[in-house]
């Protein structure tokens, strides 16, 4: 059973620089702990074996999580909390202690201002980033190196439970990252239109589905992927008719990604009016 002495990174002179810093690490059995206006830094707490019990006080005073090996717990700067063995066999485990600087790194990766419990499946690939933390902390701490070595840990359980989540769930996705994958999507479009692009292409590029994309694009939007590009391509199109008089229809319909009777036709459709009748300035 490994255990790591706390050690912890007083010196944060690059604070201004880095947006996450170390605070603490170690790896321990760990005792009973009740802090009842929370930590002065966000934690990620994992159990390698045995068990613990942890509870938010306040609120949720009467409500118990059980950690087993493989739990690993975030608990956020200033949540008031307690933890401590489930049973007489040691409850050893791994923590990881940092400061959010600045920015909103966590919010981002849907790290909130309350508890999140994630499941690991790789223990000794989170206890060897715990304990590559570990080693460059203590006395001449290498912030720099702990910096991207937490960077690489959180990314690592990130991604762990992302590959973990059912592929047609965006529910369980952060809202941050639904809500970016339509804009992420919508500037995709808006600088490939010339290409042809179709909803599995789109789909691929953004990391969704195209069922999740579509439901995505109409809660929203109140539209599906396709039927904005079609109108943005219009809408492209009838701009540069105005903007730039000396282009033919050959080229603005290249520049849209359509063919020039095809688009043609659904210009007038669209606008009640053939593409040649340049809109008034």
């Amino acid at each position: 059973m490994e255990l790591l002495t706390l050690r912890g990174n007083l010196n944060q002179t690059l604070s201004e620089l880095l947006p996450l810093t170390v605070y603490t690490a170690g790896m321990e059995n760990q005792r009973s702990i009740t802090r009842m206006k929370g930590f002065s830094a966000h934690q990620l707490f994992l159990t390698i074996s045995g068990s613990g019990r942890f509870r938010r006080l306040g609120s949720e005073k009467d409500k118990w999580d059980i950690l087993k090996s493989g739990n690993l717990l975030y608990i956020p700067a200033g949540c008031a909390h307690e933890y401590m063995p489930q049973d007489s066999e040691a409850w050893h485990v791994a923590y990881v202690t940092f400061l959010e600087n600045f920015g909103n790194t966590l919010k981002g990766w849907g790290f909130r201002d309350i508890p999140r419990l994630f499941a690991v499946t790789d223990i000794p690939a989170i206890t060897g980033r715990i304990r590559d933390i570990w080693t460059h902390s203590g006395g001449a701490p290498d912030l720099w190196h702990t910096s991207e070595a937490l960077y690489a840990l959180m990314l690592h359980i990130l991604k762990s439970n992302q590959e973990q989540l059912p592929s047609a769930s965006p529910v369980a996705l952060p809202d941050s990252y639904r809500e970016s994958a339509v804009d992420t999507a919508v500037q995709f479009l808006r600088d490939h239109l010339n290409r042809p692009i179709t909803i599995a292409s789109l789909a691929e590029h953004v990391g969704y589905s195209q069922k999740q994309l579509t439901r995505l694009f109409r809660s929203a939007l109140d539209t599906t992927p396709l039927q904005y590009l079609h109108k943005l391509r219009l809408h492209t199109a009838r701009q540069m008719l105005n903007e730039y008089p000396d282009l033919s229809i050959r080229q603005i319909a290249a520049y849209v990604g359509m063919e020039p009777v095809y688009f043609t036709r659904l210009y007038k459709r669209a606008y009640n009016e053939l593409p040649s009748h340049k809109p008034d300035k």
